[in-house]
């Protein structure tokens, strides 16, 4: 299926608004580092011609894409890391970069969002900005189903958590979940239900803001038009296959090895069903070897795949699986719908408790029931037409879904709110013209 994005929402290479005489507002968004779909974001906000978004990476990212530019329509800023741990990964207390407030104070931003609060860095960024009175919005994808466990350890882990979040929950103006879950996640934690503005005079608004992750869906509907058996073949499956597919990294939180014990019970493999893997991680080994005799003949471990060819087997595939026992969100399964490929995903999964309705868009298992997710397999794959009779229900799905949490929409909402002074911080107006 080859469809755009809604006609309703902003897509990249858009045309911008007619410029106004006031300059546009300059917004930094702190990312980890480069990724295609933060990319096109970025992309696709500076089309829109409503703000400047200037992209500030911690790391380079990974070196396996043959294609990872940074934004084309605004420069990047990559912060300096101290000597040695150029290549460190992040860690919650650990410093690792020199001093960014040199990097960051010139570009005289008067805005801000941020992905996540797990490093120094990000701390010191929120923290800095709270203190200079320039509005910053946290983006956050942890969901409540990841709190479970009535253990005594699990109780007190989680009252010392919200000790600490509550404090991060502070130092913000919005946090944007991307889904319900998390925003049950966030109130469990503390975040108010909704903050009087300045004054007193002036309606309640609500801390916490819905905004779907972005992906990159002007490649998706380029792959989505690619040939089948060209798809296919690149990577060595066979097109005349039903391809179940997944994108995850091979790490004990993506259920994997759920999937093989299921796949392996439901006989699938009789009856012309193929389940191929788009990831690599530590746990190839011993995933290939739980595969046995369906390593590579109906069981597909393929390795890091570039975007483009990932997302067309996203498109092609009869059914995108993500058995995650752990799954704040789960950006591919927008992707697998926006392409409209129904979903089977495990309950933890925060983007398919929005979008996946049994029988209709996909189904759900409970996380780490492999009898569970047979039983869904099953299921779905029970008559060769039910599955591609899906595809029309599963797109209008995400279509609807989507215009209501497009986050590229959300994010201008919430600079021009920011411009026009209607949020505040701590009870005083934002400094929104100060430069450093």
């Amino acid at each position: 299926m080859s469809r755009g994005i809604p006609e309703t929402t902003a897509s990249v290479g858009a045309a911008p608004p007619a410029q106004s005489q006031a300059p546009r507002p300059r917004v930094l968004w702190v990312q980890t580092q480069p990724e295609h779909y933060f990319n096109r974001m970025i992309d696709d906000l500076n089309a829109r011609g409503e703000a400047e978004f200037i992209p500030v990476f911690l790391g380079r990212g990974p070196g396996q894409y043959k294609d990872l530019p940074v934004p084309k329509s605004v420069r990047s800023v990559f912060l300096r890391r101290l000597p040695g741990k150029e290549d460190a990964p992040f860690h919650f207390w650990r410093k690792l970069h020199l001093d960014w407030r040199a990097d960051l104070y010139p570009l005289h931003y008067q805005c801000a969002f941020i992905a996540g609060y797990g490093g120094r860095t990000q701390r010191e960024f929120i923290s800095d900005c709270r203190n200079r009175g320039i509005p910053v919005f946290m983006y956050a994808d942890s969901n409540i189903r990841s709190q479970r466990g009535n253990a005594l350890g699990s109780r007190v882990r989680r009252r010392t958590k919200r000790l600490f979040l509550r404090r991060v929950i502070a130092s913000v103006d919005k946090i944007l979940p991307p889904s319900p879950l998390g925003v049950a996640y966030w109130r469990y934690y503390g975040a108010p239900l909704s903050r009087r503005l300045r004054g007193g005079s002036r309606p309640l608004r609500d801390k916490l803001v819905l905004a779907s992750c972005y992906a990159d869906y002007a490649t998706l509907g380029n792959a989505s038009s690619r040939p089948r058996a060209e798809c296919f073949g690149a990577l060595g499956l066979d097109p005349n296959k039903h391809l179940l597919f997944t994108a995850a990294r091979l790490i004990p939180a993506k259920g994997l090895h759920l999937m093989i014990e299921a796949f392996r019970a439901s006989g699938l493999a009789g009856k012309g069903y193929i389940w191929a893997v788009a990831g690599s991680g530590p746990l190839e080994q011993q995933l290939k070897a739980q595969a046995g005799e369906l390593l590579n003949k109906s069981i597909f471990f393929l390795g890091f795949v570039q975007p483009a060819d990932m997302l067309a087997l996203t498109a092609h595939a009869a059914l995108f699986v993500l058995p995650s026992t752990y799954e704040p969100h789960g950006i591919v399964i927008q992707e697998a719908m926006a392409a409209g490929t129904p979903v089977l995903a495990s309950d933890v999964c925060g983007a398919a408790f929005d979008l996946v309705r049994p029988g209709e868009t996909g189904w759900t298992f409970k996380s780490g029931d492999a009898a569970g997710l047979r039983r869904r397999l099953l299921q779905a794959t029970a008559t060769p037409a039910l599955l591609p009779a899906m595809r029309d229900a599963v797109r209008v799905k995400f279509d609807a879904w989507f215009v209501r949490t497009n986050p590229v929409v959300i994010f201008n909402n919430l600079v021009r709110q920011a411009v026009e002074n209607e949020l505040t911080t701590h009870g005083r107006p934002h400094g929104l013209m100060r430069h450093g």
